[in-house]
């Protein structure tokens, strides 16, 4: 069970540091104490008959960390919803998770008040930061720590996801704790075990990397390091007054360091490990950062949420940027369990160093999405193929090629997904809110700038006989998505440009971007 990995290292090093949140550090036997409180209290007020899910709705502090292990412990599976997103968008995850149980810390019981009325039904909600038992705040009552968890089994969820979805609202991703536990296996032995590791989390619990942060941390024994602010300009100060010694991010996060200037030469020697994934990782940024990080591995992982964090690993070395001109980091090979097949429009494989779409196989992949309406279920798909093992697979809908050492090169997408800051978007979703706020006749959005490395900066949005300025527009917008979906810009236009097929033209509002047209 995924949370094994965190119990079974409280029962045999009780003292070793485990988490280090809100300025203060906490030992292993500390948050076991906590959890095992809280796995008991969702015991006695988990209904009969109901899903087995309960959501997490806090800051990270003690107390979410507490919540999320103690919620494992009892046999659910814990739902994270992001507190730094619109109240309409934590309503809709709230609704569509199913949940009966929701724990919430002070915090952000205050903003429930927003977010209640916009349910049809509410889940009962405990605060779980309270030492006293029988506290209480507007009404909601302090969790009781009775009875014992329920029997589990490793195909039960360990955690669900919302990512962006392309029907205008997210997606729940569930995640078994067979998919997790294998993730988690892969990478004790490509890193290896350090004494006294420090590994630090900057992302929210409600985005997947944070499933490597923390469980591969107390997998390893060793200590999580949260600071009180992600923002890139305090990292290089926090990595070195904490001896960080494990770093996972988004490249983004690196980029803007090096904007700030944080990454001079020989900054951060106590690095050792370094992990970059959710978007491309461009080849300078790594010269920056290994000439920042002297001590470090420096691996690029690619996976989507459906396959567990990450499914494929390219370690970069000074001999490889030295000799290779690819401005992006190549996706490399599949972990160890998993496989990697690039397969025609038909689903058959192609012939090697041919382009196609990435199938993903193997134990990280998920069972398909919460909704069993979600017609992105589609993407998994059942297929033999000679000399692989899987039998279930999930369509990226990644463009990629095989390249002789250096495994799976990416080249683009299928589809209109883009990333920003690591973060998934789906153009469908957002045209379908700015359309809505908009009242417009037509609109399209699309991703800008883009750099050289193929990342988005932001998003820009084309409307024609739009009923509403830009400004409401882009106020409705940030009500009901969160603040890396929300277009930079409203380009109100006379009418949207339309190709041969009588459809939007995306190519001519691409070259307006490039033109300048649109940044009057």
């Amino acid at each position: 069970m995924l949370d094994s990995f965190f119990f079974d290292t409280a029962a045999n090093e009780p003292d070793r540091p485990a988490l280090w949140v809100d300025e203060r550090l906490y030992r292993y036997d500390e948050i076991a104490a906590r959890a095992q409180r809280i796995a008991a209290g969702l015991a006695a007020v988990m209904p009969a008959g109901k899903a087995r899910r309960c959501l997490l709705f806090a800051h990270r502090s003690v107390a979410a960390y507490a919540g999320l292990l103690g919620i494992l412990k009892a046999g659910c599976a814990y739902v994270p919803v992001n507190p730094n997103t619109p109240a309409a968008r934590i309503a809709a995850v709230i609704a569509q998770s199913g949940a009966p149980v929701l724990l919430v810390d002070r915090r952000c019981a205050a903003v429930l008040v927003n977010v209640l009325p916009l349910l049809n039904a509410s889940p009962a909600i405990f605060l779980i930061d309270d030492e006293e038992e029988g506290d209480a705040l507007n009404g909601l009552p302090a969790i009781a720590f009775t009875a014992e968890p329920a029997p589990r089994s490793s195909d039960d969820r360990a955690y669900i996801l919302f990512t962006s979805g392309s029907t205008g609202a997210p997606k729940g991703v569930p995640i078994s704790h067979a998919n997790a536990c294998a993730y988690v296996a892969s990478q004790l032995p490509s890193i290896g075990r350090l004494p006294d590791a420090r590994y630090l989390q900057l992302c929210e619990i409600s985005f997947d990397p944070s499933v490597h942060d923390m469980f591969v941390c107390w997998a390893n024994g060793g200590c999580l390091y949260v600071p009180k602010t992600a923002e890139p300009i305090y990292n290089a100060a926090f990595v070195k007054q904490h001896a960080i010694t494990h770093w996972c991010s988004v490249p983004s996060v690196a980029a803007f360091m090096q904007q700030l200037r944080k990454l001079p030469a020989d900054e951060f020697h106590s690095l050792r490990v370094t992990l970059f994934g959710g978007e491309p990782l461009p080849r300078w940024l790594v010269q920056a950062w290994m000439r920042a990080a002297p001590n470090t591995r420096v691996l690029n992982c690619y996976g989507p949420t459906e396959t567990t964090v990450a499914c494929s690993a390219f370690e970069v070395t000074a001999e490889f940027i030295a000799v290779s001109q690819h401005s992006v980091m190549p996706l490399g090979e599949a972990l160890p369990g998993m496989e990697l097949l690039i397969v025609d429009s038909a689903l058959d494989p192609v012939t090697p160093g041919v382009s196609g779409e990435l199938l993903i196989g193997g134990p990280q992949v998920a069972s398909g999405y919460l909704s069993p309406d979600e017609p992105g279920n589609r993407r998994f798909v059942s297929a033999h193929y000679p000399g692989c093992s899987a039998s279930r697979w999930y369509r990226s809908a990644d463009v990629a090629r095989e390249v002789a050492g250096m495994g799976m090169v990416f080249l683009g997408r299928l589809d209109s997904q883009v990333k920003i800051r690591g973060n998934r978007i789906e153009l469908e979703e957002v045209e379908l809110v700015v359309q809505a706020c908009s009242e417009a006749a037509l609109c399209a959005v699309l991703p800008w700038p883009v750099d050289e490395a193929g990342r988005a900066g932001g998003l820009i949005a084309f409307v024609s006989d739009a009923q509403h300025d830009s400004v409401r527009i882009l106020r409705a917008c940030r009500e009901r998505l969160p603040a890396y979906a929300v277009p930079q810009r409203i380009v109100m236009l006379d009418a949207v440009p339309l190709n041969v097929n009588g459809k939007i033209d995306r190519k001519a509002l691409a070259a307006q971007c490039e033109s300048g047209d649109v940044l009057i």
